[in-house]
């Protein structure tokens, strides 16, 4: 199991979930919030009867926020074993150990905003942020510059950039425009990278990942020690 931190929750006061103001601070100062889980997010199961040995966790070890996600990312050395298990498994081509060893051991965070648990009716915090993951990438190289160009490009403007658990992909968390709610900013970011940095691809499996659209968005966390934080992030 992935441990790192001590128990309890970061209290916050309760806000408006919808405030554009509050949403354009945050942003501003960087101090998006969300919801931090620990492994695992599907249930374990045991492979000879198939039952259940562990349960999925539906409910958040704690409240975090983007300074403390880069700091896993780029420091937490249980989270660097645990991302180098999940690529030696990609790099056999055994892409079945490789999504069990990413649901059973790796952290994930709710971009979106805080949860009292993983659905969406159960956010109490809006962070004004939304994930896009970029799969499947054909090699180290290609994964590394896109992670620079999605952080250098002036309308996604990303509050962070990391590669993925396989090394294949990269996550960029996007803040909202002025004005979007969740829901449209998912939508607009998708359509975003895809126009710009996927239209031509043919690859089946290679490119946006839109199958997850809701609020509750789960995003693994892994180690990247070149992830890219902005500082400042402009809402406008």
């Amino acid at each position: 199991m992935y441990q790192g931190y001590s128990r309890g929750v970061i209290p916050y006061e309760k806000e408006c979930l919808t405030s554009p103001e509050i949403l354009k601070q945050k942003a501003i100062m960087n101090e998006f919030r969300m919801s931090l889980f620990l492994a695992p997010i599907s249930p374990v199961k045991d492979d000879e009867t198939g039952k259940v040995v562990k349960p999925a966790t539906l409910t958040p070890y704690k409240t975090t926020d983007l300074q403390e996600v880069y700091k896993i990312i780029t420091t937490n050395e249980q989270l660097k074993q645990l991302t180098g298990q999940v690529r030696m498994a990609v790099e056999s081509g055994d892409t079945q150990a490789c999504r069990r060893l990413k649901q059973e051991n790796l952290p994930y965070v709710t971009p979106c905003g805080v949860f009292t648990r993983r659905r969406s009716d159960c956010l109490t915090e809006s962070s004004g942020l939304v994930v896009v993951d970029i799969d499947h990438l054909e090699s180290a190289e290609e994964t590394e510059n896109l992670r620079q160009q999605l952080f250098d490009d002036p309308y996604l403007c990303p509050a962070l950039v990391f590669i993925s658990p396989t090394g294949r992909g990269v996550k960029a968390f996007v803040p909202c425009l002025h004005g979007q709610n969740p829901a449209e900013g998912i939508q607009w970011a998708m359509n975003y990278v895809h126009c710009m940095y996927d239209a031509e691809n043919t690859q089946p499996g290679k490119g946006v990942d839109t199958s997850g659209k809701d609020l509750v968005r789960a995003c693994f966390l892994c180690h990247d020690p070149k992830a890219l934080l902005r500082k400042v992030v402009n809402f406008e």
